[in-house]
């Protein structure tokens, strides 16, 4: 119980002799404070009485806060001050900590005021070094506030003086912040040297030799400080002391963070060392100057780096002074000796070789990092603790991507991590995603917004489309079990005075002060949840305002009403929950709980940095924040966000973003999955190690519901959704409108397949996601690698390189988000990929996209940038004239976009009427064009495939209709631009990779096009069918709308009949001839969709064996009317089409009938 807890460790303090100063601890008067007496450390007959209490004796000792106040009358104004700094640094600690952080507070100030002038330098030595003009000058904000003194380690200050009063080894401070100071550091110190104070010791990042790509990464900048804070306790205790003292631990705390000075404020050394479970975070009120320059920043790695120094620092550097080991071999016989005997007692001299390693540097390491004070000291003694525990850091720090985040041992992996991950250990993965032993979520929610909102909304579609396979098991999460309805409670609700009325009085132990609780208002699944604030009326409960606002949609009660509701307490272990999908019900009413994302961002922001992060908001349930947590951690890839969500006019241009795709929001994978990024970068060598290209880039798109699960896994086919038309594998395109049908807009109505939702929270609103993936470059050996489909079996060959998402609202209307990427310029960071011509990946707007090199590691980038290099070079042998033409080259290829070559439609046509005779006019332009002759490459691959003759189709057996009367200039336009690009694509492309042929000559106006789908695999059922039958081709007509390419065509069958589905067909063929498919349909429809593409898509389809592929009716292949069992008539389709889009929902186009023409 907290009051008990709170008792007890009141008790232990009273008895304890930590505080010097500090007496007569006891308890109030209403025995939820706390009083004490503090001694004047220059007079001790001079006391002060203070008294501290607790807001909320029930959040004891996690979330609650003091009220610290003093009833003298002579206390100092400067204690004032600093009583405020600590109860803003005290929330949420134990009576021992909040009475240890006062009593060092208390201690200072009095000194202060009693000794303000005697920190003067006694040596007259200046021990400055040169630095930057940052540092050069610390202003205190009053005369009477605490302040850092720096003495002869800062430019314009002198040294505190010496010590008078040493404790334990202190008396060698001196020397060794002098030898801390003369390698390059920057020091300062904060307290009273005869008993607590905190050391400041810092570098400037941009000293660390650190690459841009990694700061972007870890959200660092070059003028920050990489700031390690020691606190000693006790006073200062040196090398040779903690070396030789059986409790190391207490003797010093240590604490990393960044700050944009080189050490921070009073406030800031404070509140670090307030608990141990600090998050820095920047308030939201407007700081002075220097307030901002002594703010502690966030650190991706602070949890991390504060576990390796408080917990394993001592013990390493203990064994490495013992046996005279590297720091990387102290750290290996740590590591090796865990869980065994107790290292100290370990005797490695039997299995030295295997400890009797170098640290191992890079060259272009700056020598700050790579000095080992240890190896230059002449012996123990003059070993400086400072100094050591800073090189240490740092080495950790520029090498966090080869250390395990929880375990810290060294990973052997054999690519360029560019974030820092957790081993394949189950224990170190289960710490990492559970316990959150790894960069904070606050740091994430703060820094990418956007990405935690991209997590959310996918495990939200995941798990409400019942598709999330891995669930967050063993977290301890107590949720509601709205699984069962038999375990909601009745009740009444009171929204006037917030009261909740339970029917079941019985029930009272089971509800507390504090606890959370879901109200079912509408008895449809929309929830609502509410804190407990009091039970003292029972049966009436006091709650809060709910956190999950009711939904417009539903009917809720007025504020004079009192409304019948279920509600359940959040005490179920989520683990006791037997299925997976009751399972996954619950995480979609968890998800609904959070608040979003810029939200929780504004309010981490408005928390001083001694806050605990969002554990500390009461409106977030604890078990919603626990599995945003797992959320977050469980996705192993480094994603970044090329979007910014602030308002902001011009800016700094952005290179990371592809060119091609206007209208979506970027995300980009910085770095896989380590083990899935590890195993593609050891293909990519075994396979195309020497080839210019070893990589292509391919478009692949998949649900919502199934994004969640790729970003963890990769893409892999352990799943068929929308059928395998050739064959088993990871379904690839070259053009992006290809994948997008495929994103949720594609083929539907599939059986057993549930819909999916989205997160209600959501930032981003997104409607569809598209992944753009790095593929190994050997289209021999996919599945099938033609007509730019890929299918590639083996996963290891895939690594997702960027996402795309689309939204439901115009992208353009997202604050901050670029459309367009800036020119690049000529700098290597600022090139793109060279791409395989043969293979070049196709954007949005259909032409190819061109791939910033930043999306590469540095030496892969260097590699690109060489492989350019070479290209460009001039050739040695013959006639060509050497250096001609290089630097122009270069500068085309890699400082702006390539242009391409206009296609010259905009000549095709100048009508402007909407008359039929001048359509009648365009066509003739069309059929008089040297690509419109219909002709077709001769080139073929040899495949087992249904011969097909072009030209043979006549005239005389399909009907071809008049331009029809609402033919508009800007439809006829695009039609003409349309024909004459696929037209040009049958053309250059051989006839049994391309699969449909159009006649140009069967085209009396734009409005309707007559095509052939031919070539089908013998292998295939359908191929089967047709070489039995002697047929050559599927007959398809498009007819186009009026405000096309706005709207879908209207695609049907005209012959041959294939089998219906009830009779054992497929193929998404409705009865009446009519194509199933979203795409098709004012639902699914993009006006970015090429022709090429959306008959490709249809072909598919009707190879697709899942569930089943397109046969050919008996008698199917018919010449003739319907009654006889030939053609499909044009009624038949319509009346089929408009049955399948009510039977899924979908849109029927406007003016849809009108194509009936």
């Amino acid at each position: 119980m907290p009051r008990k807890q709170f008792i007890l460790d009141l008790e232990a303090a009273s008895a304890s002799d930590a505080f010097p100063h500090i007496h007569s601890i006891r308890q109030g008067d209403d025995n939820e404070s706390l009083c004490f007496y503090f001694s004047h450390p220059g007079d001790p007959l001079a006391t002060y009485d203070f008294q501290v209490a607790v807001s909320d004796l029930t959040e004891y000792p996690h979330t609650h806060q003091y009220l610290i106040f003093s009833t003298s009358s002579t206390v100092p104004s400067a204690v004032i001050g600093i009583l405020e700094v600590v109860q803003a640094a005290a929330d949420g600690c134990s009576v021992s900590d909040l009475l240890n952080t006062l009593h060092d507070a208390l201690e200072k100030i009095f000194l202060s005021d009693s000794n303000e002038d005697t920190y003067q330098d006694q040596s007259g030595v200046d021990y400055s070094t040169d630095d930057d003009a940052m540092s050069a000058n610390f202003e205190v904000e009053s005369e009477n506030e605490a302040h850092w003194d720096d003495g002869f380690f800062d430019e314009d200050q002198q040294f505190f003086g010496p010590v008078q009063k040493a404790i334990g080894k202190s008396s060698s401070l001196r020397p060794d912040l002098r030898a801390t100071k003369a390698a390059g550091f920057k020091v300062g110190y904060l307290g009273d040297l005869d008993g607590s104070f905190i050391l400041s010791i810092s570098c400037r990042i941009s000293k660390l030799g650190i690459s841009e790509e990694a700061m972007q990464a870890w959200d660092v900048q070059s003028s920050q400080y990489l700031v390690l804070l020691l606190r000693f306790p006790h006073g200062y205790a040196n090398a040779n002391y903690l070396l030789e003292a059986a409790n190391k631990t207490s003797l010093v705390q240590m604490h990393v963070s960044l700050c944009a000075s080189y050490k921070p404020s009073i406030i800031e050394a404070f509140q670090a060392f307030a608990h141990t479970s600090t998050v820095n975070l920047p308030p939201s009120e407007p700081m002075s100057e220097s307030d901002n320059l002594g703010k502690l920043l966030p650190l991706f790695l602070e949890i991390p780096l504060g576990s390796l120094l408080n917990e394993r620092f001592i013990t390493i550097l203990k064994l490495r002074h013992r046996y005279s080991l590297s720091w990387s071999g102290a750290e290996s016989l740590f590591n090796n000796s865990q869980g065994l005997i107790a290292v100290d007692q370990q005797n490695p001299q039997e299995n030295h070789a295997l400890y009797r390693c170098k640290d191992e540097w890079s060259e272009t390491v700056p020598h700050l990092v790579q000095d080992d004070h240890f190896t230059s000291a002449k012996d123990t003694k003059s070993l400086s603790f400072p100094l050591l525990a800073m090189q240490f850091t740092l080495r950790h720090f520029v090498k966090c991507t080869e250390f395990c985040l929880v375990c810290h041992c060294r990973i052997d992996a054999n690519f360029e991590a560019l974030k820092p991950y957790v081993c394949s250990k189950p224990l170190c993965l289960y710490q990492y995603m559970a316990l959150g032993m790894g960069p904070s979520l606050e740091w994430e929610i703060t820094r990418q917004p956007l990405v935690i909102d991209l997590l959310i909304s996918f495990a939200y579609a995941s798990a409400s489309a019942e598709s999330m396979e891995e669930l967050p098991i063993g977290l301890g999460m107590m949720v509601p079990p709205v699984h069962n309805p038999n375990c909601l409670q009745s009740g009444s609700l009171h929204r006037s005075n917030q009261q909740l009325t339970i029917d079941d009085h019985e029930q009272k132990m089971a509800i507390k002060e504090g606890d959370w609780i879901l109200i079912d208002v509408s008895s449809a699944g929309q929830y609502c949840y509410c804190r407990v604030q009091s039970t003292d009326k029972w049966p009436v409960v006091d709650i809060l305002e709910p956190v999950t606002q009711y939904t417009s949609d539903v009917a809720t009660p007025r504020a004079s009403e009192s409304v019948l509701v279920k509600f359940a307490l959040l005490d179920m272990n989520f683990d006791d929950i037997e299925r997976a999908d009751q399972k996954q019900t619950v995480i979609v009413a968890l998800l609904q709980s959070l608040p979003d994302v810029l939200s929780m961002k504004s309010w981490l922001e408005s928390m001083s940095s001694g806050s605990r992060g969002l554990a500390a908001w009461k409106n977030v349930p604890p078990a919603a924040l626990d599995l945003l947590r797992w959320i977050v951690a469980s996705k192993r890839s480094c994603i970044m966000q090329d979007v910014d969500t602030a308002e902001q006019g011009e800016g700094t241009p952005c290179h990371n973003l592809v060119t091609g795709m206007n209208g979506y929001l970027q995300f980009r994978f910085a770095q896989g999955s380590p083990d899935k990024e590890e195993k593609f970068v050891s293909a990519v060598s075994d396979n195309c190690s020497n080839s210019k290209h070893p990589t292509i880039f391919a478009w692949h798109g998949s649900r919502l519901s199934n994004w969640h699960s790729i970003i963890r896994e990769g893409l892999h086919f352990k799943k068929t959704t929308n059928g395998r038309a050739y064959g088993n594998g990871v379904y690839m395109a070259q053009q992006f409108s290809y994948s997008l049908g495929y994103s949720g807009r594609g083929f539907s109505g599939i059986p057993g397949m549930r819909t999916c939702s989205n997160w209600p929270k959501s930032v981003l609103d997104m409607n569809v996601a598209v992944s753009l993936n790095e593929v190994v470059n050997r289209p021999d050996d996919f599945v099938h690698g033609s007509r730019g489909i890929y299918v590639v079996n083996r996963i290891e060959w895939i690594q997702t390189r960027y996402l795309f998402v689309g939204r439901h609202t115009p992208a353009g209307n997202f604050n901050g988000q670029p459309t367009t990427p800036s020119e690049a310029t000529a700098q290597g960071d600022d090139a793109y990929y060279v791409q395989d011509p043969k293979h070049t990946a196709h954007g949005s707007d259909g032409r190819h996209i061109k791939i910033p090199l930043t999306v590469f590691s540095r030496r892969r980038r260097n590699l690109a940038l060489e492989t350019i290099e070479q290209k460009e070079q001039p050739k040695t042998k013959g006639k060509t004239k050497k250096g001609k033409g290089k630097a122009s080259s270069r500068k085309r290829k890699i400082g702006t976009p390539e242009v391409i070559p206009s296609d010259g439609l905009d000549s095709i046509s100048d009508a402007e009427g909407e008359n039929e005779s001048e359509t009648e006019q365009a066509i003739k332009k069309l059929k008089s064009s040297s690509s419109m002759t219909g002709k077709v490459t001769t080139k073929a691959k040899n495949k087992a495939v249904t011969p097909f003759e072009p030209g043979t189709l006549a005239e005389s057996s399909i009907t071809l209709l008049k331009p029809p009367v609402y033919a508009s200039s800007s439809a006829t336009k695009a039609l003409q631009q349309r024909l004459l690009q696929a037209l040009k694509v049958q053309e250059q492309t051989p006839p049994d990779e391309l699969g449909w042929y159009i006649d140009p000559q069967l085209i009396n106006n734009p409005y309707q096009w007559i095509v052939e789908l031919h070539s089908f695999e013998l292998s295939h059922p359908l191929g089967k069918d047709f070489q039995k039958a002697g047929l050559q081709s599927i007959i398809l007509e498009m007819r186009f709308p009026q405000d096309f390419p706005m709207s879908p065509p209207f695609v049907r069958i005209i012959r041959p009949r294939l089998l219906e589905f009830n009779a054992g067909g497929g193929g998404h063929v409705t009865m009446g001839g009519a194509l199933c498919m979203e795409l098709l349909t004012g639902s699914g429809w993009l006006p970015t969709f090429s022709i090429e593409n959306v008959l490709l898509s249809i072909r598919l389809a009707l190879c697709s064996i899942d569930p089943k592929p397109a046969r050919l009716a008996a008698g199917g292949g018919k010449f003739g009317s319907s009654a006889r069992g030939g053609d499909y008539s044009v009624q038949e389709a319509v009346d089929a089409y408009t049955r399948a889009c009510r039977t899924h929902g979908w849109e029927v186009p406007k003016n849809f009938g009108a194509m009936a023409w």
